[in-house]
């Protein structure tokens, strides 16, 4: 369940950064291509975080 709202979540900033990209800044840009960005920096976020918990910790979470 956890990674399914992570998903929706991802979907809604994408679609707003994109939104913001080809209103705003009027940049042709691909949604996937931000869709993929948003993942890989949200999984690394997480990976990352999850890691020093785990060294800090000596648990998983």
């Amino acid at each position: 369940m956890f990674i399914l709202r992570l998903f929706i979540v991802a979907g809604v900033v994408s679609y707003v950064i994109w939104l913001f990209y080809t209103r705003i800044l009027k940049k042709d840009i691909a949604l996937t291509m931000v869709i993929s960005w948003v993942l890989v920096a949200t999984f690394l976020i997480y990976l990352v975080l999850g890691s020093i918990s785990f060294l800090v910790e000596g648990s998983i979470p």
